[in-house]
């Protein structure tokens, strides 16, 4: 169930379990430390402890399709797993869903999440050089001569796929008429 529940929230940027909570991705914007990196964009997955209601419609219909089984199976399945998920927290004040993270209850209190990736190892971090000069605009236009040269030249892949076609439909003519 783990794996159809994290593609749900990767398609649709929200999940929502009923008296558990709510799981949602967003984008955080890039940003500049103090130090001179640029962090890049990236997705945060977020997740919110409230009592919601049972997910809508187009939910078991995802889930049915991707188990194959009847919308009805899949209602069902999903909250037996509701349920265990429930009863694991309670029981082990842990519990972990795959792919999307660890949820625990510290001192009887609110949920603390930890989300099972940390995007920020994946994506670089970029150094900017205060002492840097920029570099001169020559240099800059030539390069955009080059790249506009080199499109050019790949613009006219159609052209060949059109003669082609032409030199195949002249053939097919030829051949059953």
């Amino acid at each position: 169930m783990d794996q159809h529940l994290y593609k749900y929230l990767v398609l649709n940027q929200k999940l929502s379990i009923p008296q558990l909570g709510s799981f949602r991705i967003s984008q955080e914007s890039a940003y500049i430390d103090t130090e001179g990196f640029v962090h890049p964009p990236m997705p945060v997955l977020h997740f919110t402890e409230e009592l919601i209601p049972a997910p809508d419609k187009t939910f078991f219909y995802f889930l049915s399709e991707e188990m194959g089984v009847d919308e009805l199976a899949a209602i069902k399945q999903f909250h037996d797993y509701e349920y265990q998920l429930r009863n694991d927290l309670e029981l082990h004040k842990k519990i972990s869903m795959t792919g999307i993270g660890t949820l625990s209850r510290e001192n009887g209190t609110a949920l603390v999440f930890e989300p099972a990736h940390d995007l920020s190892v994946l994506l670089p971090l970029v150094h900017l050089d205060k002492n840097a000069s920029a570099l001169p605009l020559v240099a800059e236009e030539q390069t955009i001569e080059e790249e506009t040269d080199e499109t050019t030249r790949r613009d006219y892949w159609w052209f060949y796929a059109i003669i082609l076609l032409i030199l195949g439909l002249g053939a097919l003519a030829y051949y059953y008429l």
